[in-house]
């Protein structure tokens, strides 16, 4: 796995990469500013696997920075790891709309890098498999399967998406008061299967990124972040008192589909049915494990059509 890792601490940088080589990962390239790791990015031969970031550096912080190569095509699915200290906790939350994938808490753990890299690398490969298949797909989008049923799609140019990998890092990084006001939706698009197996894996992830956009729309002016579960099902991610409740909130979603019906039935595309599941609450018994917040409101969401949700 090729490794860039940008932070204006030289002397963490130097540990960093011994780190880094003592855990296997020795095709690391380092950069002292956000504007040096542009130009690693920019002239490198083969694209980086995986970018480590700081999150404070003078100029350009690390946040910025992961928004700036989060812009660039070739970069849009790579691993951004943001490497931080406990007093960087307020600055997590907009690293993580920036685009970025996990974090890594200074001073480094060995355990903890070890076994955050290795999730990195297995998702590398994922990657690198998902594209490949793309690639040899055929340029029909209705014969083409883009996407298994199951399977996760981007939903980069959505507000406030980011992917379900991430979301569960994320909510790791709460501590105890903050988690507490936090609630999950489960939102399932009731007719998911039928979709797919009509409309082929290359509408169907077309349609599920149009539920993606109406359903931040219908949260609009609230801080949210919503992820794509696979198999027609979303998570949002919001403060207790922003969520509506279920039946409210599913009208709002359905309001903002029913809108494509014309241009769906003029391409003769199955306009998708929504519904909304109960907020889930996290309770403090949850705190050692976050991510069964996410789980319980796909599980939720999933009820409505008798799918059986997957767990990690």
């Amino acid at each position: 796995m090729k490794i860039l890792a940008v932070d204006d601490d030289r002397d963490f940088l130097a540990y960093l990469a011994v780190t880094l080589g003592e855990l296997g990962y020795k095709n690391v390239t380092l950069a002292n500013s956000a504007s040096e790791g542009i130009r690693k990015i920019d002239f490198a031969v083969v694209d980086f696997d995986c970018i480590i970031l700081d999150v404070q550096m003078p100029d350009m912080d690390g946040i910025e920075l992961c928004a700036r190569i989060r812009s660039m095509r070739k970069y849009r699915d790579t691993p951004i790891v943001m490497a931080t200290t406990m007093a960087d906790r307020d600055h997590i939350d907009r690293a993580f709309m920036a685009g970025a994938t996990d974090y890594l808490t200074k001073p480094l753990d060995k355990v903890e890098t070890r076994a955050r890299l290795g999730v990195v690398h297995q998702l590398v490969r994922e990657q690198l498999r998902a594209n490949f298949a793309v690639a040899n797909a055929g340029r029909d989008i209705r014969s083409a399967p883009a996407h298994g049923f199951m399977d996760s799609i981007p939903l980069k140019k959505v507000d406030g998406a980011i992917d379900m990998f991430a979301m569960s890092n994320y909510l790791t990084t709460m501590g105890i008061f903050r988690a507490v006001s936090m609630s999950a939706v489960g939102v399932q698009v009731t007719n998911a299967q039928r979709i797919h197996e009509i409309e082929g894996g290359g509408v169907f992830s077309e349609v599920m990124v149009d539920v993606a956009n109406c359903l931040s729309d219908s949260l609009s002016g609230t801080r949210r972040m919503l992820s794509y579960a696979g198999g027609g099902t979303f998570v949002v991610l919001a403060s207790r008192s922003a969520i509506p409740n279920a039946a409210e909130f599913g009208a709002r979603i359905n309001r903002y589909v029913s809108e494509f019906e014309a241009v769906y039935s003029d391409l003769g595309i199955t306009l998708p049915e929504v519904t909304v599941g109960p907020a889930i609450h996290f309770r403090v018994s949850q705190l050692r494990a976050p991510r069964r917040l996410v789980e319980e409101a796909v599980a939720r969401a999933r009820e409505t059509t008798g799918q059986v949700a997957v767990t990690a």
